[in-house]
């Protein structure tokens, strides 16, 4: 199955330098490519001593912030964080680089190995399995290569602009040849136009984050329907009842007539929660789940991936042309949160 469309990002240049040493990527792609996080399906990462694994066998240990006894498996040394760290900003730029639900990884220790699933509210990690006495690794790469696009993480809401979308696009956001394209589909919530309404944006640069969170990616869109330029926001809202949308938001500023607020034209949950809903969480209670984590001091999150669109394109505080300028805009900021 190919990555989302199956574009390689222009933005080839990371913010950190990753060197995962078996990538896989799906037929079609160029046999010489080098390490693309825009088009592989999932990275692999060796160690020979394990010194250098960051995980261990479950103990028991107290919290220096709340005293209280937890149970880890990850090993506290240098050479195992500095392999978390590794592994970890595999995930980041594979999660970036592409439109995901969450992706899968492989962590190999001499004859042990374990599978990693990552989304946006933490990581489910197996137990360490001999892959020379079992099948398990190559139970999971068969069932890999025969799952659909949906199963492979794939993000079903993003498809490939017609030539007159993409021609139309370019003209609008400004964007020569050489940046590839994608249209999104976001949830319109007006009963007067479509369900869905569709935008074209460049694809993704990558951005410098750890997994868990909301993964907001802001983009300059083309509006297709009303043939206009538009801000795109796609992240993992916060999904907990006292939590409100943000477009909800937005809306009700609007209905109410607030002075300096964007409106919102379109917002909504992407799909369904089966697949663009975070899982992670949902397995914290489970017998067998040992949750590295202090109870008085964090927890696993819920997201649920959401995209609103807003009719104003805004650019950096820091490019304001005059003093007079940043001042206002920050007062108009003030005047649309507290009025």
């Amino acid at each position: 199955m190919a990555s989302p469309l199956g574009v390689a990002s222009p933005w080839s240049t990371l913010p950190f330098d990753i060197k995962p040493d078996v990538s896989v990527y799906p037929d079609g792609v160029a046999k010489d490519v080098k390490t693309d996080s825009a088009q592989a399906e999932i990275f692999v990462e060796f160690k020979w001593t394990h010194k250098d694994d960051p995980f261990c066998d479950i103990y028991s240990s107290k919290r220096p912030c709340c005293g209280q006894t937890h149970q880890s498996f990850l090993r506290n040394s240098k050479a195992a964080l500095d392999s978390l760290g590794q592994i970890t900003s595999y995930a980041a730029a594979h999660l970036g680089a592409q439109f995901r639900t969450h992706i899968f990884s492989v962590f190999i220790v001499r004859n042990k190995a374990r599978l990693l699933r990552w989304d946006r509210s933490g990581t489910i990690m197996t137990e360490a399995f001999d892959y020379n006495q079992t099948s398990h690794l190559a139970d999971f790469f068969h069932c890999y290569s025969k799952a659909t696009p949906v199963v492979h993480e794939i993000d079903e809401t993003v498809s490939v602009p017609t030539s007159q979308e993409a021609r139309l696009a370019r003209v609008a956001l400004q964007l020569d040849d050489s940046v590839p394209l994608v249209r999104l589909s976001v949830p319109c919530g007006n009963p007067s136009q479509p369900s869905q309404l569709y935008y074209v944006v460049p694809t993704p640069e990558i951005a410098l984050y750890t997994p868990p969170g909301r993964a907001t990616r802001g983009f300059k869109a083309y509006d297709i329907l009303h043939s206009k330029v538009v801000f795109l926001k796609d992240t993992w809202r916060i999904n907990l009842p006292d939590i409100e949308p943000e477009g909800k938001t937005y809306r009700t500023l609007n209905a109410a007539n607030v002075d300096h607020v964007p409106r919102c034209l379109a917002s909504g949950d992407i799909s369904t929660a089966e697949h663009h809903a975070t899982k992670t969480s949902l397995y914290t209670t489970q017998a067998w789940a040992r949750a590295t984590h202090c109870p008085l001091k964090s927890h696993f999150i819920p997201h649920r991936h959401y995209r609103v669109v807003l009719d104003v394109v805004g650019h950096s505080l820091v490019k304001y042309s005059s003093s007079y300028e940043m001042v206002s805009a920050v007062r108009d900021a003030i005047i649309g949160e507290f009025l």
